[in-house]
């Protein structure tokens, strides 16, 4: 019954993404075991501070000279731009000005996704044909932007979904028994989670963005596949990562460690997307996130808990697209009973899906849920960036927030 709720998840979100990005291209182109307990715990604290603490975030040039000075709210309160919109200043414009009325203080940015790095920079694998694609030609322009706004920059980095260095590079991907790149049913590729070439990449890009000044790293896609048949699926890193009984969980567990050193010794937030339905799982459906395991080494951690992709009757509602409020409210508790001492920030829905108009009565609906469990922050998800009730939806601007 899990595995069929968790692929009935992954397809509703595939299929929200799709849905909205339509609308969207139009918009947006324009030790031993005490010594590892006390490192457990050592880390469960720095992640406790680092997420709830107002903190500033300097950032430098090549010169050593303080370009930014960003300053972490208590709660984030955010939204999602591609990075389409946030290299357009005419599109950020208009959407900076609707943060700069309401609470919101903070902007989820593309960097990388699908395979596709959106700036240009001096990765080698990112330079080859088809992995670049510059949407954001003045990242300093950006970032000036979101700083004189006052605005708290996350950037959003897609790991193993790989449309592009799969093509490039063949023996990083995951394989068909036959030797040929496996695809999902939307016919995606992905990198081969096993394989370490594939994590010192998506590190370069994550250390890339630190260095253009982004004060958080957000991971996206840290998973194995879910959308396809996983006996269909040969890992040609598997048996040169390590232990022949390594679960998939343990290797996202290794991987997510290996990248959260590099975010936390450039003293930066470290926070991750999951699918939503993971909190009422004991398991990992295979794809390796089990959610004890999974949070263990973020600050924060989002999940994904759109009412559109609960399957009908899921948590005894029946029809949990039309009742946001009440799907909410009972998916976030299970996360505060599981993950009492965890920072969660969900992602809402801003968006329509499945015949049902969601407006600024279903969002406040969402955030009233939120608040309710205990949680002060959340992100808005609009694949296409087209919020055109959040004035009406959220409180106003204050001093406080």
């Amino acid at each position: 019954m899990n595995g069929n709720r968790f692929h009935d998840q992954s397809m509703r979100y595939l299929i929200a993404i799709l849905a909205t990005a339509v609308s969207g291209c139009l918009y947006s182109c324009a030790g031993g075991a005490d010594s590892h307990k006390d490192s457990v715990e050592n880390k469960k604290n720095h992640a406790l501070n680092l997420a709830s603490a107002p903190i500033t975030k300097p950032s430098q040039d090549a010169n050593g000279a303080a370009t930014y000075h960003f300053v972490k709210p208590a709660h984030v309160k955010g939204i999602y731009w591609t990075a389409w919109t946030a290299g357009s200043r005419k599109a950020r414009e208009k959407l900076l000005a609707i943060v700069d009325k309401t609470e919101l203080n903070a902007v989820v940015v593309d960097i990388r996704d699908e395979g596709t790095v959106y700036l240009k920079t001096k990765i080698e694998m990112a330079n080859e044909p088809k992995v670049t694609e510059v949407a954001i030609a003045k990242p300093v322009d950006l970032l000036k932007s979101l700083d004189e706004h006052h605005v708290w920059p996350i950037a959003r980095i897609a790991c193993f979904r790989d449309n592009f260095v799969t093509k490039n590079h063949p023996e990083l991907a995951i394989h068909f028994a036959n030797g040929q790149v496996w695809h999902d049913r939307k016919k995606f590729q992905w990198l081969d989670p096993y394989n370490k070439k594939n994590w010192e990449y998506i590190g370069q890009v994550v250390e890339f963005a630190l260095d253009l000044g982004f004060p958080e790293i957000q991971l996206d896609y840290v998973r194995f596949p879910s959308e396809g048949k996983a006996s269909s699926q040969f890992f040609p890193a598997k048996k040169a990562y390590g232990k022949a009984d390594e679960k998939n969980s343990d290797v996202i567990a290794d991987f997510t460690k290996f990248i959260g050193e590099k975010v936390h010794a450039r003293h930066a937030v470290y926070s991750v997307d999951i699918f939503g339905i993971i909190s009422s799982m004991k398991g990992d459906e295979g794809i390796g996130q089990q959610l004890e395991a999974v949070a263990a080494p973020f600050d924060v951690l989002s999940p994904m808990i759109y009412p559109s992709h609960f399957a009908l009757g899921e948590y005894g509602i029946k029809n949990p697209n039309a009742s946001p409020y009440e799907i909410i409210k009972k998916s976030l508790n299970d996360y505060k009973k599981r993950l009492p001492k965890t920072t969660i920030r969900p992602w809402l829905q801003a968006f329509s899906l499945n015949h049902i108009k969601y407006t600024a009565v279903q969002l406040r609906a969402q955030i009233k849920a939120t608040r309710e469990v205990g949680y002060q922050g959340y992100l808005l998800w609009n694949a296409g960036n087209k919020y055109p009730y959040l004035e009406e939806a959220l409180p106003k601007k204050t001093p406080g927030n």
